[in-house]
Order: C-alpha cells, then structure tokens, then sequence
C-alpha cells in the first residue's frame, strides 16, 4: 500500500479587523472592516479551518505575559438569509461565539500571532476581537490592530 501525502490548500487571505481605534482592556473591538466570505474562495470554498494572523500594534504599557487577545464572531447568512443577532459591545460578548486566542508576550510592542481556528458551519462570519490584558491596545499613531483570516483545507494530490 502507498503512501499518499496530505496537503494543505490555502485560500485568499481576508482582512476582517482593520481600525486604529484604541481597544481598553477588557472590552471588544468596534464594527469589522469586512465580512469574512467562507463561500466564495476560488481555491477552498467552504473550508473548514482557517489561520486567523493578528496584528497587535502597541499597548499602554507592556501587557503581562501569557495575558490573550481572543477571537469572537457572529454569523452571517446563517439560514441563507437571518443572522445570529447580538454583537459583543464593551465588555459584553452578545450573541457571538468563541473562535480561539492569540497569547501576548510581556513587551510594549508590535505582536504579531496566528491561531488556527475551525470554520465548521459558518458561511459568513463578522468578527471581533476582545483585549483580555490589563493594557489598552493603542492602535494609532499610523498603527492598526489587524486581523485576517486564510482558509485552509487538507487534502491530496496525486
């Protein structure tokens, strides 16, 4: 019997958080800069994971370590045209689901982190970042908080 090697198929990455809007410690980020799509990518429609690539660009003062910024979404489309309601707002998660967290380190700059995250049902997704550090993520001064996410699928080729 031969062995046949698993592959990752990647899609297109999508910019779904893009704000330079300050994110106080404990609270969510604002309204997303773009619906994430998991319908329509040529590569991997419909895929069931994702890389989720955060950028954190700088904080009040350096977070302690092992502190997380976590992911958060809200579906879209769900029966192909209602949406689950409530978005996070403040401290409060609303209606959205966890997806997965991103683990800062302990210095007063850039932090870069990607997670893999599992898309099993959703369609379209808002998402929303949560500061879960005592910091206030300082997006400003040219600087953005970034999220985007790159589906993925394994498979093979032959």
């Amino acid at each position: 019997m031969a062995d046949i090697p698993t592959k990752m198929f990647y899609g297109t990455a999508q910019t779904v958080i893009n704000t330079s809007t300050d994110i106080a410690a404990g609270n969510f980020s604002g309204a997303p800069a773009a619906t994430f799509d998991n319908t329509t990518d040529s590569a991997v429609p419909y895929a069931l994971y994702a890389e989720a690539m955060m950028e954190a660009p700088d904080w009040a003062a350096a977070p302690v370590a092992g502190t997380v910024v976590s992911l958060w979404g809200v579906l879209i489309d769900t029966d192909g045209t209602d949406d689950d309601t409530d978005a996070p707002s403040g401290t409060a998660n609303g209606g959205a689901r966890y997806f997965g967290a991103w683990t800062i380190a302990a210095a007063d700059a850039l932090q870069r982190r990607t997670i893999t995250i599992s898309l099993l049902g959703v369609r379209k997704c808002n998402f929303y970042t949560k500061n879960e550090t005592a910091q206030n993520m300082n997006n400003d001064a040219g600087t953005a908080h970034v999220v985007k996410i790159t589906p993925f699928a394994i498979g093979v080729t032959q």
